[in-house]
């Protein structure tokens, strides 16, 4: 029998933890560090001498206003950065919860304060003129550009607070699904075929889901739909509730939408989303031959959702240990140059940046968080498997992105949108996959990535896209007042699952609730970036192996830019194009390909 008992964190080894000193040294530290913070009538108070209704006077004034903001943003993104570290290394941890909605409720309270710097700016006549001629202003004259962008969707002063004040609630609906899902859903364990038991928690679930035991993959599945579809009603609310703040919001600042206000941040046109779902339903019939391949290679009669992770090799599942991980993930990034590859080898050891322990209460997936001031730490949940290789590639690949954008641009450029952020760590997964085959041709391994990028492709694009439709489903019903409910939301959820994965896929009862356990549905319109940013990196690997000289020097300038240019054009700088079909095109391609070599390694 499989031991179910996880770790306590206060049994983990340190080495399997990040260090969050970057920030501070313990609670005591974030404490006095919150209590220094401004009181709202001081601040007030000084913001109403020195700056409102004064930023007419000069330049310099503007730009004292706009550090004073900076200043006050990059001290609350400190603390409220470590106290969600520190969350979620168990998300059952009071301390690190009561500090999160503290810091949450002040920093809210803080910035309100602020809400009259953009209605003022963009009521200054000579702004255009200053940001174009006066010196004193380079440094932000992307961000003023960008708040002149805006100057349709900006609202009065009041109106701004006052949003900035509700902007607090609206985080809830991420809390209470992290709250449900880390720490109220329990699971019974599952049998295997001989009659052992598995444990299954969400970070287990991919592991038995990669099981060749097909009994043990269903009655995981079974077991964790069985109690997350309890929650059905709860969890529908919570996640239209989403929707229909975003729907609100939207309106009230003039969008069109919640599609588009969301995109807006980005400077993408709704048209590059609805492209990148017509693309994908246009070769949607390469994910249907991939599903029957699967139901050839697995002899079975219908492909259901648990059988889409098993490999399609019957070569042993690899097991790999961190540090035969950490090696092998080093390797395949050599040809980005030595500074790349000791950036990231002090980064996974005597820096480390990685939280990759298994324990009790820790925070289901992976991410990459960190700010301007801390090192760009990742979590994932090692348990060795060929996902979690390149998990810890793609991770990897964001917090090094983090790396040279804060190391290169200051504080006000060195966030970079979220479009461009899956670029860099899909690139790092494409870059380990190339250098498997390559390396190590014909081999086991080899075998098993072939699988895999098939695999990648599916979740990647495929997937995202299908979650980005259903995102877009929904959506529409709710920005047109309509209502839906938790059958509704089971029936778009599953009426695409049977056009994106064809006649041979078997839909079951369960499994028409897996749209209550993706997290990105918390972050609206997140999931298509990671298919744009997938065929990006696709894109720039296949350069890359044309023309690695030439094309390793875009990359870096890439990794630097940060967010001193728009979405769109800091893609255009590295070669790819969204406003074309060109870059979805190439991608699957490249599928079609890959697909035709597995047809053809796996059925011969």
């Amino acid at each position: 029998m499989e031991s179910a008992i996880l770790k306590k964190r206060s049994d983990v080894p340190l080495q399997e933890t990040w260090d969050l000193t970057s920030f501070y040294e313990g609670w005591d530290a974030w404490e006095k560090e919150f209590a220094n913070l401004p009181k709202e009538e001081a601040l007030e108070a000084e913001l109403t001498s020195q700056f409102k209704g004064r930023l007419a006077t000069s330049p310099a004034v503007v730009l004292a206003a706009l550090k004073k903001r900076d200043a006050l943003q990059r001290q609350l993104g400190n603390l409220y950065v470590y106290a969600f570290l520190q969350l979620t290394q168990d998300v059952g941890d009071s301390i690190g919860a009561n500090a999160v909605a503290r810091v949450s409720a002040k920093s809210a309270a803080l910035q309100s304060h602020f809400a009259f710097l953009d209605p003022e700016l963009l009521s200054l006549v000579e702004l255009e003129k200053w940001i174009s001629k006066e010196a004193i202003l380079k440094e932000y004259e992307f961000p003023l550009k960008e708040i002149l962008r805006e100057k349709p969707h900006i609202l009065s002063e009041k109106e701004e607070a006052l949003l900035s004040k509700f902007g607090v609630i609206s985080r809830k609906f991420q809390d209470v699904f992290s709250k449900w899902n880390n720490v109220d859903l329990k699971f019974e364990p599952a049998l295997d075929a001989q009659g052992n038991q598995h444990v299954v928690t969400n970070s287990r679930l991919g592991v038995n889901l990669e099981s060749r035991d097909r009994v043990l993959r269903k009655n995981t599945s079974d077991s964790y739909y069985k109690e997350v579809s309890k929650w059905r009603n709860t969890i529908a609310e919570n996640l239209l509730s989403v929707f229909q703040n975003g729907a609100i919001n939207a309106k009230v600042r003039g969008f069109s939408g919640f599609l588009e206000s969301s995109l807006f941040p980005d400077d993408v046109p709704v048209s590059v989303y609805d492209r990148l779902i017509e693309a994908t339903r246009k070769n949607i019939s390469l994910l249907h031959q991939s599903v029957e391949l699967r139901k050839k290679i697995l002899g079975v009669d219908k492909v259901c959702s648990y059988d889409r992770s098993v490999s399609l090799s019957h070569d042993e599942l690899p097991k790999f240990t961190w540090q035969e991980a950490v090696s092998l993930v080093l390797a395949s990034l050599e040809p980005l140059g030595s500074e790349v590859i000791e950036i990231a080898k002090k980064g996974m050891s005597s820096e480390r940046w990685v939280d990759y322990a298994e324990n009790e209460g820790k925070r289901s997936g992976a991410f990459s968080y960190g700010t301007f001031d801390s090192k760009p730490y990742f979590m994932l949940t090692w348990t060795g498997t060929l996902d979690d290789l390149f998990t810890l590639a793609h991770e990897l690949g964001h917090s090094v992105h983090s790396h040279y954008s804060r190391n290169f641009q200051p504080y006000q450029l060195s966030n970079y949108t979220i479009f461009v952020a899956e670029v860099a760590s899909t690139l790092f997964e494409a870059m380990l996959a190339s250098h498997i085959l390559r390396m190590m041709p014909g081999t086991a391994l080899a075998r098993q990535v072939v699988s895999q990028r098939l695999k990648n492709m599916e979740g990647t694009v495929y997937r995202q896209v299908q979650f980005a439709a259903f995102e877009r489903e929904v959506s529409k019903v709710i920005d047109g007042e309509g209502a839906l409910s938790a059958d509704d939301l089971c029936k778009i959820y599953s009426d695409l699952n049977v056009e994106w994965y064809g006649p041979q896929f078997e839909t079951s009862t369960f499994t028409t609730h897996e749209w209550m356990r993706i997290p990105h549905f918390y972050s609206t319109f997140y999931v298509y970036k990671y298919a744009t940013s997938y065929c990006a990196s696709l894109d720039i690997a296949a350069r890359f192996e044309k023309k690695p000289v030439e094309t390793r020097a875009i990359i870096l300038e890439f990794l630097k830019t940060g967010g001193s240019k728009s979405a769109l054009n800091t893609m255009l700088a590295a070669g790819v194009d969204f406003m074309s079909d060109a870059t979805f095109d190439n991608a699957f391609a490249v599928y079609e390909r890959e697909l035709k070599a597995a047809w053809s390694l796996f059925t011969t």
